[in-house]
């Protein structure tokens, strides 16, 4: 299962410490308010950092979408407990929100980025430039995908801009 969501024998290779410990791969698919949806070679399973992993995480090094991460399964509760984050192959980061300076990762390995923009009334090309700007600093390969062409009145001159 876990090769529909990218293993590979590189991660295995790397993985390898971790499952000299007992722990097993998983990749993070969802991330909300401290809890997690993970992917096992078992299915879908819920999960939460271990209490030493948020103590001793560096700031944005906490488990985020696309992670790949060692878990202690708990099979009679239905959930696991994440010990370890892999290293990162791209990050997408940003300014955390509120008044804090430091970056916030939002998601990590990420190989294509597609951005998607309308091409009606909010279409605005500063805005696809820092999206760009965003993709590939992140790593990834970023697609654009532009939508609403029937909304568009001079849909040649702005796919020309656009390029």
């Amino acid at each position: 299962m876990l090769i529909t969501y990218g293993w590979s024998d590189a991660l295995r290779h790397d993985f390898a410490p971790f499952a000299a410990q007992g722990l097993s791969p998983a990749r993070v698919v969802l991330q909300q308010r401290g809890r997690y949806g993970l992917v096992t070679e078992a299915g879908e399973v819920a999960g939460a950092p271990s209490g030493r992993l948020q103590h001793e995480a560096a700031p944005g090094a906490l488990p985020v979408a696309g992670d790949w991460v060692a878990i202690q399964p708990r099979p009679g509760e239905g959930m696991a407990v994440i010990r370890h984050v892999m290293p990162r192959r791209t990050e997408f980061v940003r300014k955390a929100a509120g008044t804090g300076e430091a970056p916030q990762v939002v998601a990590a390995n990420v190989d294509v980025a597609f951005l998607v923009l309308g091409l009606d009334a909010d279409f605005n090309l500063r805005r696809l430039e820092r999206y760009l700007a965003a993709a590939w600093e992140s790593g990834a390969t970023p697609v654009v995908v532009l939508t609403k062409a029937d909304a568009c009145e001079d849909l040649p001159g702005v796919v020309a801009r656009t390029e």
